[in-house]
Order: C-alpha cells, then sequence, then structure tokens
C-alpha cells in the first residue's frame, strides 16, 4: 500500500471512529490534540526547525478554530461566552510566540490547557451512563 493510500485509509477510520464518540468525548481529544501540535511546535522552536514549529502550530491553531466553532453562544450562555474569548485569546497568544519564535509562550498556553482538558475528561468519566432505548411491546 502507497503512503498515500495509508493516509487516506488511516483518515477514513479515524472519521468514522470520530463520529461514533460522545460529544465530551470529542471535546477531550481535541483539547489532547491542541496540546499534543502545541508541545511539538514549542519543541520545533526551541531546534530552531521553523518549517515544523510552523506545521504542528497550524494543527493546533486548526483545532482552536474547531472548538470554537462548535460553541453554541446562545445556549451555551457565559460559559460558552467565556470559552469563546478564551479561545481568542489562545489563538493570538499562540500567533504571536509564534511570530517572535518563543517557545516558553507557546508551552504557558498549552499550560493553561492542560486542565480544561483534565476536566472536560473527568467529565466524561463522571457522565451517567445513557439509559438504553425503551423497548416496544410486541
Amino acid at each position: 500500500m502507497s503512503e498515500t493510500a495509508a493516509l487516506h485509509a488511516r483518515n477514513a477510520y479515524n472519521a468514522c471512529h470520530i463520529g461514533l464518540e460522545d460529544p465530551v468525548g470529542l471535546v477531550v481529544r481535541l483539547y489532547e490534540g491542541l496540546i499534543s501540535f502545541l508541545g511539538r511546535g514549542a519543541e520545533a522552536l526551541e531546534q530552531q526547525d521553523f518549517k515544523r514549529a510552523a506545521e504542528a502550530i497550524g494543527r493546533g491553531l486548526d483545532i482552536v478554530g474547531a472548538l470554537q466553532a462548535t460553541l453554541d453562544l446562545d445556549k451555551g450562555g457565559e460559559v460558552a461566552a467565556n470559552l469563546d474569548r478564551l479561545y481568542d485569546w489562545m489563538r493570538r497568544e499562540v500567533l504571536t510566540a509564534h511570530l517572535h519564535r518563543d517557545a516558553g509562550a507557546v508551552r504557558r498556553v498549552v499550560e493553561l490547557v492542560t486542565p480544561l482538558r483534565d476536566a472536560w475528561s473527568e467529565a466524561r468519566t463522571r457522565a451517567p451512563e445513557s439509559p438504553p432505548p425503551a423497548e416496544t411491546a410486541p
């Protein structure tokens, strides 16, 4: 199998797998990806590998955009509004850090995101199980 075919197969598998996951699980996975990509970006900045840094930071910023796009500002109230402002801040902070090649600033964003990921992960484990579908009488 060619590398391109393998990549397409992996992406298709991931898309199917993600589609089956619960919404809180998706948020946890997005935060995990954000932490991973920003961590890689900071590491690449430290190694002065600016191409790799740009790729990793760009992927991290894509995730921030995805998190922000899923917010329902009408139904989410103050929590959603606060997350919206936080995501705006993250985007500006990471872009500025990347521009100034400041790995420490990127790592500070990771330090801020990590407790959010942990809180969502804990909420996921504490969420009650979904009730089984109601059976219909014959």
